[in-house]
């Protein structure tokens, strides 16, 4: 009996392994080629963790067995450094410091009329940030959380760039620095969109910041129940249900993809160096990630740790807000605040021009 659930749990392996291997290919294979890879990338640190707990129990048994799920595991170190990161790097060093936050349209604070001074401002001046990213901000032309309203409350700040693709919400960055350039990447049928501002931080040096926005999943926090109950029913209104919360999840991966590689070629033809913030709406291990990184630093992989997830929801629960940058800065340090002003967290680093 013992040697029966041996072999048994070994077919297991050889499956968490199978699945763990397309997870690893999703960076690499375009979504609107082949869409279906993305969902591994979604679950990759659930799959990496079945196959450490597969690793863990083939150890305990000092059985040979072991070399499968460590052999997989080691496969994909690059795709587990860049979701994982064992220990804080953190330094203190004078740089510029960089926010980027999608502030869900402030409705944290717009339910909170009460209070005079809205959070969101308060702890826009605690950061100290220099540089900073908005995406899903109102376009009200005033008010206190308008864009004027926030550079005013913010000391240093003194110029900001706007620009939305939908009436409701849009980007802006704010900078201390003067914006000597700017302008927008727009995307076809899409309300998502890219602005990049030219900065002049020192008179020998100008920086572009790219704010990204890109494609969504477009899932209502209703839908969540419905991903939840699969497979606990077989109703035909609950198959109809799961069908379009799964076209949606498809349409998110493929737009995506159109997307990065559009923004990929514009950083790569950028005369300055450049910093890219914002809301990427997908993981690490996910071909959007890795096509908009190219060969930039990530400020989570240099001085963060953890895992740093920056979506306040259920769906995904990673990582999908980014401050990507040049080699030529040194990352100093970076962190993820837990503050709970939006759907998702802000991120922030203090980044060196060497």
């Amino acid at each position: 009996m013992k040697n029966f659930f041996s072999k048994f749990g070994f077919t297991l392996n050889i499956g968490a392994v199978f699945l763990l291997l397309l997870a690893y290919l999703a960076p690499y294979v375009p979504p609107d080629f082949f869409w279906p890879l993305s969902f591994f990338g979604l679950a990759y640190p659930y799959l990496m963790l079945v196959n450490l707990i597969f690793l863990v129990v083939w150890i305990l048994q000092l059985s040979k067995r072991l070399l499968l799920p460590l052999i997989a595991l080691l496969i994909g170190f690059y795709s587990f450094t860049n979701t994982f990161q064992l220990f804080p790097k953190t330094q203190l060093h004078d740089g510029v410091m960089v926010l980027s936050f999608n502030v869900h349209g402030f409705k944290s604070d717009l339910r909170n009329r009460k209070a005079n001074t809205p959070k969101v401002l308060k702890y826009f001046e605690s950061t100290g940030a220099d540089i900073i990213c908005l995406q899903e901000a109102l376009r009200d032309s005033k008010g206190p959380l308008s864009a004027q309203g926030i550079m005013d409350a913010m000391t240093g700040i003194k110029y900001f760039q706007m620009a939305s693709a939908s009436s409701g919400a849009g980007s802006i960055t704010f900078s201390k620095y003067p914006i000597i350039n700017f302008g927008e990447i727009r995307f076809p049928d899409s309300s998502n969109l890219v602005l990049f501002s030219d900065l002049k931080i020192s008179d020998r040096h100008t920086i572009r910041v790219y704010n990204c926005h890109l494609q969504s999943y477009s899932i209502d926090p209703d839908d969540y129940s419905v991903i939840d109950s699969i497979g606990l029913g077989s109703g035909g209104k609950q198959l109809k249900e799961a069908r379009r919360v799964s076209y949606r999840l498809k349409t998110g991966f493929t737009m995506r993809a159109l997307q990065a590689r559009k923004v990929a070629d514009h950083i790569r033809q950028s005369p300055y160096p450049v910093i890219v913030c914002g809301d990427f709406n997908d993981t690490p291990v996910s071909y959007a990630y890795r096509k908009v990184r190219g060969d930039l630093k990530d400020a989570f992989v240099e001085a963060g740790w953890g895992i740093s997830n920056t979506y306040n929801g259920i769906l995904p629960s990673f990582r999908i807000d980014y401050i990507l940058c040049s080699q030529k800065f040194a990352v100093k340090n970076y962190k993820r605040d837990k503050v709970y002003l939006s759907d998702h967290f802000p991120v922030r680093s203090q980044l060196f021009l060497k």
